[in-house]
């Protein structure tokens, strides 16, 4: 089950001149097909994964593809379906888990239009980060379209809730993240970190941060049949009092994971969304209500066109929540 999160800010919202804009910001595809391919975090069997260049204004597009079984699944905010424990988007009749981590890699390299194909209900695990992805969409090529991608930037506070979780976000003109993780755990009690980021910072200090889990806990969802892939090759294992992995990418690569998530969830916007992120003890669910909050404080007149997917956004201008 979700979690019940609390929405709370203000819904103003005004337009700035895009030449205030730090950067012009283009949709963007891969220039070449590539394929990527793993095992399914909780069925263990292997999924094929492979992404296709897409016209401009096409969007991220899931395609399941299993013998004569076919669905598509964009990746918008309205088709997330479950954020317990990863993101899941669905139709309604099918669904695509744990996508944030390829959404991650997606999100830093800029990429808006894309045709994901893929054999299983699961995105496959790889290493546990967005690093196998990002590398296997870098390694296809990058191709820019002309049609310009509006960022969003925050000009009130916003903030969403669950009892002593929550995520803020704050007016910046820069993206900054700070982050604390809190579980019952000496290696993982308060850990947390403050860093201002861009697309290469996010590539090499962010998504190389792999995914953690509880020995105990691992344990547990194995028994029921979940979590058959799990391994430490794909995740940080923690025991009682330390780690089962002999060496960590980074000395805080916990909470840094979870700014992974946070990218790779937020990016399902569809847009850029600029500002410092405050979060505490946060997930999926608060990720995601932050998104649709973002979205919901754009003016009507901004949404309408945003939603016009296919329609070339030429001298478009930033907006301001």
């Amino acid at each position: 089950m979700d979690q019940t999160v609390s929405l709370i800010g203000s819904p103003v919202c005004e337009i700035e001149n895009s030449l205030n804009m730090k950067e012009t910001i283009y949709r963007r595809s891969i220039q070449d097909t590539v394929r990527i391919k793993g095992i399914g975090l909780h069925s263990g069997k292997e999924v094929n994964l492979i992404a296709h260049p897409a016209p401009s204004g096409t969007g991220i597009v899931f395609e399941y593809r299993k013998g004569q079984e076919k669905a598509s699944i964009s990746a918008e905010l309205s088709n997330v379906v479950d954020t317990s424990n990863a993101t899941t988007l669905g139709d309604g009749l099918h669904r695509i888990q744990t996508v944030e981590h390829l959404l991650a890699a997606v999100y830093a390299l800029g990429l808006t239009d894309l045709i994901l194909e893929i054999d299983a209900v699961e995105v496959p695990i790889m290493d546990g980060s967005s690093l196998p992805f990002l590398q296997a969409l870098e390694s296809a090529g990058i191709v820019e379209y002309p049609e310009i991608v509006e960022p969003i930037y925050v000009q009130n506070p916003l903030w969403v809730v669950d009892g002593d979780k929550y995520l803020v976000l704050l007016p910046s003109q820069e993206l900054k993240v700070t982050y604390t993780i809190d579980f019952n755990h000496p290696l993982l009690k308060g850990q947390n970190i403050t860093i201002s980021l861009d697309r290469e910072k996010i590539k090499q200090e962010i998504l190389p941060a792999r995914t953690f889990g509880f020995l105990k806990d691992v344990e547990a969802l194995q028994a029921r049949g979940l979590a058959m892939g799990g391994s430490l090759d794909n995740a940080i294992v923690l025991t009682q009092d330390g780690y089962l992995n002999q060496q960590l990418r980074f000395e805080n690569e916990c909470v840094r994971h979870k700014i992974l998530d946070l990218f790779g969830d937020i990016s399902i916007a569809g847009r850029p969304i600029i500002g410092h992120y405050l979060a505490s003890k946060a997930g999926h669910a608060l990720d995601i209500s932050m998104a649709k909050l973002v979205m919901s404080s754009v003016t009507g007149d901004e949404i309408s066109k945003y939603k016009s997917r296919r329609t070339p956004l030429f001298k478009r201008k930033a907006a301001v929540v």
